[in-house]
């Protein structure tokens, strides 16, 4: 056991046995019973962090043994947040116990308290005065939203009522986790802790396993809940720090990638030098979207110009015929190109499903990935890297398509993008020959002074095409 998750260890006890805490557990478990007992039911709640599920006459008897790696893990995470946000209050003690743990926390917690199931104790009467209590008690640290999970969790990331989250439990035994998580993201601190409950669930342990491998999330990277975990539940890291992490070179060993450009040249442009890196130890392919536009000096040259480079990297290449470059005019009635990039994030989304060329991208690009089932997809990022539309309108197909297919990893290009990723700082004259194919009709070198220069890829998270 680490030092840190010693201390938690320790702390948690000391809370649980402090005359505080339980003052205030007699406090909450008062509330509850009162409750239940006006409502004519027994004195049954949930099962929680503090007692085991449907105990009788809960109040009276000792903590769970088996919830205490879950107590420790708990304080451990309030300890060193801010922000706590929890999808299924119930009866309140993991609130309490966090509460406790961190003097300067505030917390929201979201729950539907409706009894969906006629097995279930009466969530409609414990949980509202459970909460009730918790407002009055933590008046300016406490509030609950009586909400659906993914709504509750909307309102959160609509309203932040609570600054930056860097805490969440997503409790319950359900599916919708990855859903959840989309909700909350961008209310998310830079790097917040998830801790899943309910870790048994299948359908829970597939949720948290398919975010780790969408880059989403991670074991936390400090060892402070090595052991801080067992069937019933799991902490991560998330946030979009620990999405932003991109692999490293080593990582594209023995893997399938797939490269979706959207003209001829952008191969070379944007990643000439990692597929120079990756192609003797990873299967590539080049997929090209647009045709070249015509009356260019090179239109007829650079289908074969493609070819001759992806030859002399050794990998492969398809060029898909729906598209050809500057056909789309009425792309300037989707996209708008501000001077900031950043205010183009959000804007192009769904205005450009609806460009006739959109479905046909995304469909191509879907086929693609199908076909060839890559580890990792790299295309154009959302603002077209210097401007250019119809990358933009690619890196949207793309993204919206690699979420179909449950690709792993999507990494755009960097240019004209801020934040850290993988860096390739190519040989200059190894790349410069990479060009020589395009050449003497091309002025790329010359035109993109980035051309020669390192390469830079970001990770993209692929549920946000679904997150708003």
């Amino acid at each position: 056991m680490s030092v840190s998750m010693a201390g938690a260890a320790d702390r948690c006890e000391e809370i649980l046995v402090s005359e505080p805490f339980l003052h205030d557990l007699a406090g909450l478990n008062g509330a509850i019973l009162a409750a239940l007992e006006a409502a004519g039911e027994p004195a049954v709640i949930n099962g929680n962090v503090l007692y085991a599920n449907k105990v009788e006459n809960f109040h009276e008897v000792g903590f769970a043994p088996e919830m205490a790696a879950k107590r420790r893990a708990l304080v451990g995470m309030a300890q060193r947040s801010r922000a706590f946000v929890e999808v299924g209050v119930a009866g309140g003690h993991a609130v309490l116990l966090a509460l406790h743990a961190n003097p300067d926390l505030r917390v929201v917690g979201i729950d539907l308290a409706e009894r969906l199931r006629p097995f279930w104790p009466p969530v409609e009467v414990f949980v509202p005065a459970a909460a009730a209590w918790l407002e009055q008690r933590f008046a300016d640290r406490f509030r609950l939203i009586r909400a659906e999970a993914v709504a509750g969790l909307r309102e959160v990331a609509r309203s932040l009522p609570i600054g930056p989250v860097d805490m969440v439990h997503l409790d319950g035994g359900k599916a919708g986790r990855l859903d959840e998580l989309a909700a909350i993201w961008p209310a998310l601190a830079p790097r917040a802790w998830l801790m899943h409950g309910d870790y048994a669930h299948g359908l829970v342990r597939e949720a948290a396993h398919d975010m780790v491998a969408r880059g989403l999330a991670r074991a936390p990277a400090d060892g402070l809940f090595d052991v801080a975990h067992d069937k019933r539940f799991r902490v991560l890291e998330t946030g979009p720090a620990v999405a932003a992490l991109c692999p490293e070179l080593g990582d594209f060993d023995g893997k399938r990638v797939l490269v979706c450009t959207a003209h001829q040249d952008d191969e070379v442009l944007f990643a000439g030098g990692l597929l120079s890196e990756i192609a003797p130890r990873a299967e590539v392919t080049v997929a090209c979207f647009f045709h070249p536009a015509e009356g260019r000096a090179d239109t007829t040259t650079r289908l074969d110009a493609l070819a001759r480079v992806c030859a002399s990297l050794g990998v492969a290449h398809v060029q898909y015929p729906f598209a050809v470059e500057g056909g789309p005019r009425t792309l300037r009635r989707f996209i708008s190109l501000p001077s900031d990039p950043e205010d183009l994030r959000e804007r192009p989304r769904r205005a450009l499903a609806r460009h006739p060329l959109f479905p046909l991208l995304t469909a191509a690009a879907e086929g693609a990935m199908r076909l060839y089932a890559p580890d990792i997809v790299i295309t154009h990022n959302e603002v077209g890297e210097y401007g250019h539309r119809e990358h933009v309108l690619v890196h949207h197909a793309v993204r919206a398509a690699a979420l179909r297919a449950g690709v792993p990893t999507l990494l755009s290009y960097g240019e004209g993008m801020a934040g850290a990723g993988l860096t390739v700082t190519p040989d200059r004259e190894a790349k410069r020959a990479l060009f020589a194919p395009y050449l003497p009709q091309w002025d790329g070198v010359a035109r993109y002074d980035f051309a020669l220069g390192p390469e830079r890829f970001l990770r993209v998270p692929l549920f946000a095409v679904t997150a708003s």
